[in-house]
């Protein structure tokens, strides 16, 4: 077994060993499954090492191997996307293991990352909303490091574009295909960055921030000003 079913809409089908079967939520999927979203449908799988990937209409998809380690992180995994649109939130793998996507004209690979992979005829664009991921072209074998916040497109025959940035509205339209609506937190982003007013005072204490796009709660659960938290105050702490 490779992962399950999380979410779905629309008739969706799954073939397996040569035999079409319609999907349901909280089936099980396995390697050599071969997946197709019609228009009008979306598909959510939950994979056994805890990455997402959200199908969007119009898409096809074959798990081609999912490899985990005894700790259940992933050793190596490789999907090939035949068409369509894929968001991949990728959880962290063992080292030096990746998360690939096969496309007609090249792959992508990343580890701990959540971005989206688009493939039409003769190309495929690669947008990394968080994380970074290298691209690379089948028929020349460049590769280019694609930082979050920018996209690189390979077209058939050609080595990857430099990235490029990516519009908060471009993400915002990629994430409503595959999801449906407001990008979730991404369960490793990194945290932001904090600025200390006061350097000479001693350390910040950090502030609850919601990632962009999320819902405003913490990954404990607790909201970022609900009444049942309390924002610390003393040296070092922000202003209020």
């Amino acid at each position: 077994m490779a992962g399950s079913v999380v979410g779905l809409s629309g008739q969706v089908t799954v073939d397996r060993g040569g035999q079409r079967y319609g999907l349901r939520v909280g089936e099980q999927i396995y390697t050599e499954d071969s997946f197709l979203v019609p228009a009008g449908a979306k598909l959510k799988l939950r994979m056994n090492d805890g990455s997402i990937l959200a199908l969007a209409p119009d898409t096809s998809l074959s798990i081609d191997y999912y490899m985990l380690d005894t700790s259940g992180r992933r050793q190596s995994a490789g999907v090939s996307l035949g068409g369509g649109l894929l968001r991949a939130v990728t959880a962290p793998a063992s080292q030096p293991a990746s998360f690939e996507v096969n496309t007609a004209v090249g792959t992508s690979g990343a580890r701990s990352t959540d971005w989206f992979i688009e493939a039409g005829p003769g190309f495929a664009q690669t947008s990394v909303l968080y994380g970074s991921v290298a691209v690379t072209s089948r028929s020349t074998g460049r590769s280019v490091l694609v930082p979050q916040g920018t996209a690189s497109r390979v077209d058939a025959g050609r080595d990857p574009t430099p990235p490029r940035p990516v519009s908060p509205a471009e993400f915002a339209a990629l994430t409503d295909r595959t999801e449906g609506g407001a990008a979730p937190a991404p369960p490793y982003a990194p945290a932001p960055p904090v600025y200390n007013p006061y350097p000479q005072r001693g350390p910040v204490i950090r502030l609850p921030i919601p990632y962009p796009g999320g819902d405003g709660r913490r990954q404990d659960g607790r909201g970022d000003r609900g009444g049942d938290h309390q924002e610390p105050r003393g040296r070092g702490s922000y202003p209020q």
